[in-house]
Order: C-alpha cells, then sequence, then structure tokens
C-alpha cells in the first residue's frame, strides 16, 4: 500500500512534466524503494538530496516529514527547471533547487544527505572526494543516506545492469560516467569509515527486482545507529 501511495504522489507532483518524463519518473518510484528511504529522514531540519533530478524523492520527503527543508542540486538545468516548476505548483517556498556540484556547498550547513543511484555514474576515483564533501557539509549529528547497488545478489545486478545499460547508454537519459562504479559492499562501507563516518548497512532489495542497499553514514555520533520509523 505505501509503494501504491509514493507512485500516486509521484504522479499527482510531476503533473506539470511532460508525458514521457512524467511516465519515466513514476516508473522510477515504482522501482525504487522511496518509501523505505523516508522512514531514515529527521523530522525537521535540511535535507540536501544530492543528483535531485526532477525532484521526485524531494517531493515524497515533504509529504512524509513537512517540517523539513528542502535543496536539491544537479547537474541538469533542464531536470532542475521541471523540479522548480513542480514545486511551484505546489506553491512550496521552502524548496531551494540549483544547477551546481557539491563542491560548492557550504560546510555543517545541512542535517542529512540523500545520495540515489547517483554514485554509480561517477569514476571510483572521485567517489572519495565527493563522500569527504558530504562528511563537511553535514552538521554534527547529521548522516548520508547513500543507496546505491548489492552486486553480492547475482541475477538481481544483472537485470539492474542491463536496465542501466539501456537507460544511460542507449537512451541517454541520465547524465554521468558511460562506464558504471559498482563497488562490493565492503568497499563502499570501508571507504565511508576511512572518511569518519559511523556506517549501518540496510538491505532494501525485498520486494524488488533490483539489488537496492542503504548505506547510512553518521557523522560524529559513536554509539548510535539509525533506526527507521515504526
Amino acid at each position: 500500500m505505501r509503494r501504491l501511495e509514493t507512485v500516486r504522489q509521484a504522479w499527482r507532483f510531476l503533473s506539470v512534466v511532460n508525458l514521457f518524463w512524467r511516465v519515466h519518473q513514476v516508473g522510477r518510484t515504482l522501482l525504487v524503494p522511496f518509501y523505505r528511504l523516508v522512514d531514515y529522514l529527521p523530522e525537521r531540519g535540511v535535507l540536501l538530496d544530492l543528483g535531485c533530478g526532477h525532484g521526485v524523492f524531494l517531493a515524497l520527503a515533504k509529504a512524509a516529514k513537512p517540517d523539513l527543508q528542502l535543496i536539491g542540486l544537479d547537474l541538469s538545468t533542464e531536470k532542475i527547471d521541471t523540479a522548480r516548476q513542480a514545486f511551484d505548483a505546489l506553491s512550496d517556498s521552502r524548496s531551494q533547487l540549483a544547477v551546481s556540484d557539491i563542491s560548492e556547498f557550504p560546510e555543517q550547513s545541512v542535517d542529512v544527505i540523500s545520495i540515489i543511484d547517483v554514485l554509480y555514474l561517477i569514476p571510483i576515483e572521485r567517489w572519495d572526494a565527493v563522500l569527504r564533501k558530504c562528511y563537511e557539509c553535514l552538521r554534527p549529528g547529521g548522516k548520508l543516506l547513500l543507496k546505491e547497488m548489492d552486486r553480492s545478489i547475482a541475477w538481481k545486478f544483472a537485470l539492474l545492469y542491463c536496465e542501466e545499460t539501456l537507460a544511460v547508454r542507449v537512451l541517454g537519459l541520465t547524465l554521468g560516467n558511460k562506464v558504471f562504479t559498482f563497488p562490493d559492499n565492503a568497499a563502499i562501507r570501508g571507504r565511508l569509515e576511512q572518511i569518519g563516518f559511523q556506517v549501518q548497512e540496510v538491505a532494501l532489495d525485498r520486494g524488488h527486482f533490483v539489488p537496492h542497499r542503504l548505506w547510512i553514514g553518521d557523522k560524529s555520533m559513536p554509539g548510535m545507529r539509525a533506526v527507521p520509523r515504526s
């Protein structure tokens, strides 16, 4: 039921988008467990969605946690313009959307950063710089929600790889590196821990044909673990 409600919310939010992108993004909402990701967001504070695209996750976050302040960054001017139109239609004046790189963002300015299926389009040698900048941008006690893929689930990973090859290399629906970067689970955890995060891993693939996995990085909160709402 929650998944279907999430799809309905995305469809309404994207009412100003052309039919192709509206169907595409609603389809992605059906495939990606956004409805579970929002459970790990705080009730209030500042959320930065890195690689926000058309703003769907930000809209779903706002619906679930109305006291959150939203910031979305993306490298696509077209997607940011569309997201602005969608939020304007909601009369949401608290949302800030920009065509920008995380490197330009001020330190200790946000409470939670989400990166959902973005880093696989970035060469592995640039991951540490991005993750370190995220750590610097978080306030003490903040957290990073990094959603990537669990390549240890071989058959689901194979399906995912075919899907991304079609979307990125053939149709060009997403900006980024054409050579995908899918480190194993231990490598992702190790990079986060080396930067200073306290890390928790959560499998999100149940009920999905894609091996979704979430890495939660807590900043300067020893002994505390992120727990979703009941």
